[in-house]
């Protein structure tokens, strides 16, 4: 697969205030769902796998698809194990939340964003869609949690 950045943006633009009706809304927490929809047309395609599925079909989901710590450990596992699905770097900001230098260049339009609690898990998915001008930080997409 090749992952299209620019479409995957373009989509969440459109529908970050609207949701798509054509998707499933989890109006209380539906962050993760519409991220799935952001890489879905951004290109990805379901995957079926039996230990992290992520897949979207007839208005049903895996758990890898809406929960962002599942979706998190999906695309680990991808990544880790060089296998078929979505695959990513991984960087990490100080618990501080700043934007640091240190990751400038490295991140682009199209990538997510997740985010921890202070039980360091994953409850929250975003996607950049564009980089402030004066500041380079990252500009982002997302429905609420």
């Amino acid at each position: 697969m090749v992952y299209n950045r620019e479409a995957a943006a373009a989509y969440a633009i459109r529908y970050a205030l609207t949701p798509n009706p054509n998707y499933i809304y989890y109006s209380a927490d539906d962050c993760t769902n519409f991220i799935s929809q952001c890489l879905r047309a951004g290109g990805a395609n379901n995957d079926f796998n039996r230990s992290h599925p992520w897949w979207y079909l007839y208005g049903k989901n895996s758990v890898c698809w809406s929960v962002a710590q599942s979706l998190f450990w999906y695309i680990r596992v991808c990544s880790e194990e060089k296998r078929f699905g979505i695959k990513a770097d991984t960087y990490y900001l100080d618990l501080n939340n700043e934007y640091e230098s240190k990751i400038e260049g490295k991140i682009f339009i199209g990538d997510l964003i997740q985010y921890k609690n202070a039980h360091d898990n994953i409850v929250h998915s975003s996607i950049i869609t564009g980089f402030d001008s004066i500041t380079k930080e990252p500009l982002i997409s997302q429905h609420h949690f």
